[in-house]
Formats: structure tokens, C-alpha cells, sequence
């Protein structure tokens, strides 16, 4: 997975052994997080967020295009002490740092984000079909991700972090430990990813029933559905 860093924003690309439906489906859930990720916070913390579980705070679909919108997004956190030394130093982690911006416009929030004006909101995450996410953090910045198809199994992936610009070194070394500390979790993602994709071609499991918080990946399957039905259609005519 490579990186590079401009002044105003992160770039991550990785090359992705699974299909890009796989990976947005992935993102386009969060209740894997505290299962997959949670060994990232101290034993204490993690423990207690694997038996939280998640529920989304709200869900919208704009065919062909949809959202959801959840919780998450502390910084600083409620207890320093619930995350590692170096975030507590630097003030700053996969939220992103715990300084927020002075950005106009953002008190109160446009009508765009956090629809259900939930005190705990944190991100809202946007599919803009068919390969393109925009992510808001609460504490006041934003990434994008691309998918881009290169096989059936395989897809390059493309994420940019968008900070405001750091007026001194301390902002900046806050901004790198937020874009470093996702990097980490994105490999986390990829890795499981990639275990999907060779179980999906050995064929052994061919129903994958979804529960009702995964709407957004039954309806990202049935538009691609519904457009390749539609190519076929036109094909044989």
C-alpha cells in the first residue's frame, strides 16, 4: 500500500486481490468495526466496544446512489486514557485530530449531513454509484475513496484524506498520525477482502443472506444487477 502527502490532503493507493463491489460493501457497513478493528484501542476499551454492537443512525437511498449516516468519531475522546500513548501525544488518531477547525458553515451543520441530527453523529458516508465514496468526519474533515475494476477479482484502490491546511508542526504531525493510523485499518479491510474473494471463487458458499442494516449492499447489488441485466438486454437485441 503507497502513499504520498501534499499540504493538503493524504494519498493512499493498494492494489486489491477482491472485487471492487467487495470493498464498498465493506465500507459501506461499520458494525464490523468494533470485531475487526478492535484491538486497535487498549484491552479495556476493546472489550467493551466488541459487546456494543452497532446500529446505524440513518439510511438513504437515492438510486443509484445512497447513504448512511452513524455514530463514532470521538476526538478527543471521553478518557484519554481509551486510546494508545502516541494519540494521547499528538492529539490525534483514526477520527482524525482532536483540534477541530474553525471551518464557516459548520455550526450548525448544512442540512446534508447528520440528517437524523444525532448529538452522537460522527461520519456520514456517501456511494455516488457506480465507484466513488465521500466520507465527512465530525470532527471536521473528510477522505474519498475510488474503486477501479482491473479484473474480476482484482481492483485498485484510492483514498485521499483532506484536512484543513496545519498552521504549525503540531497540527501537521496530527494530521500524519490520522492519515497512518487509517492506512493500518485499511489494510485491516483489505486483508479480510481478499479472504472473501477466494472463497467466493471456490464456489462453496453461493447464498449470502444480509441482514436489515446492510441495505446499502443490497441496493449497490441491484442496481449493478439491474445495469448489466439492462446491457444483456440490448446486446441480444
Amino acid at each position: 500500500m503507497a502513499g504520498g502527502v501534499d499540504a493538503g490532503g493524504q494519498l493512499v493507493e493498494a492494489e486489491v486481490g477482491s472485487n471492487w463491489k467487495l470493498f464498498i460493501d465493506a465500507f459501506a457497513e461499520f458494525y464490523h468495526a468494533p470485531v475487526l478493528h478492535q484491538k486497535q484501542a487498549v484491552k479495556d476499551e476493546a472489550d467493551k466496544l466488541l459487546n456494543v454492537g452497532f446500529e446505524a443512525l440513518h439510511y438513504q437511498l437515492s438510486s443509484p446512489h445512497s447513504m448512511i449516516s452513524t455514530w463514532g468519531g470521538m476526538a478527543p475522546p471521553k478518557d484519554p486514557n481509551m486510546v494508545k500513548p502516541i494519540e494521547r501525544v499528538l492529539r490525534s488518531g483514526l477520527f482524525g485530530p482532536w483540534d477541530r477547525p474553525d471551518i464557516e458553515g459548520l455550526d450548525p451543520l448544512p442540512p446534508g449531513l447528520n440528517p437524523a441530527r444525532h448529538k452522537a453523529w460522527g461520519i456520514d458516508s456517501f456511494h455516488f454509484f457506480p465507484n466513488f465514496m465521500l466520507l465527512v468526519w465530525a470532527p471536521g474533515w473528510y477522505l474519498t475513496y475510488h474503486y477501479w475494476p482491473t479484473a474480476v477479482n482484482r481492483h485498485i484502490f484510492e483514498a485521499s484524506l483532506y484536512f484543513v491546511p496545519a498552521r504549525n508542526a503540531r497540527e501537521r504531525l496530527a494530521q500524519e498520525l490520522a492519515g497512518v493510523t487509517f492506512k493500518e485499518y485499511a489494510l485491516q479491510d483489505a486483508n479480510t477482502l481478499e479472504a472473501t474473494q477466494t472463497m467466493i471463487a471456490s464456489r462453496a458458499v453461493t447464498d449470502f443472506p444480509l441482514n436489515d442494516q446492510e441495505i446499502l449492499l443490497r441496493h449497490l447489488h441491484k442496481v449493478v444487477g439491474d445495469h448489466v441485466k439492462e446491457y444483456r438486454d440490448a446486446a441480444a437485441r
